[in-house]
């Protein structure tokens, strides 16, 4: 179970239709890394938003990504301090030896609730550093 959150963490309110985001993340060789996260929630409320359905668009050519399942919990001092969300996490795995550059896309999407129910879709690009 991954207990730490890397990266963004979105919320549910302010949301454009689409958007890209460039993540550019060192990581260990030989190692699972979580190379970033996304959790949806009303701060005012403190209730859970909808998960994020993320897909990779594109793979990386020099390992693996797994999208997974988990909770985030807002740290002390935040609103919301204690509560549990649902949020999904972005892990990338090196090859076996390989040491150096890597790239992939994912593509995530999560209802918008503004004037009636819509998509709103996300592209990310990860450059990813193996040392």
């Amino acid at each position: 179970m991954i207990k730490y959150f890397v990266g963004a963490v979105f919320l549910i309110t302010g949301l454009s239709t689409a958007a890209a985001e460039t993540h550019s993340r060192d990581v260990a060789a030989r190692k699972a890394s979580v190379v970033n996260g996304h959790v949806y929630y009303n701060q005012n409320q403190c209730t859970s938003g909808p998960i994020a359905q993320v897909k990779v668009k594109v793979a990386p050519k020099h390992g693996s990504v797994e999208i997974r399942r988990t909770t985030y919990n807002p740290p002390k001092g935040q609103r919301c301090y204690g509560k549990k969300f649902n949020a999904v996490v972005v892990v990338y795995t090196p090859k076996k030896g390989y040491h150096g550059k890597d790239t992939f896309k994912t593509r995530h999407s999560m209802p918008k609730y503004v004037q009636g129910s819509q998509m709103n879709y996300f592209t990310d690009t990860y450059k990813i550093n193996v040392k």
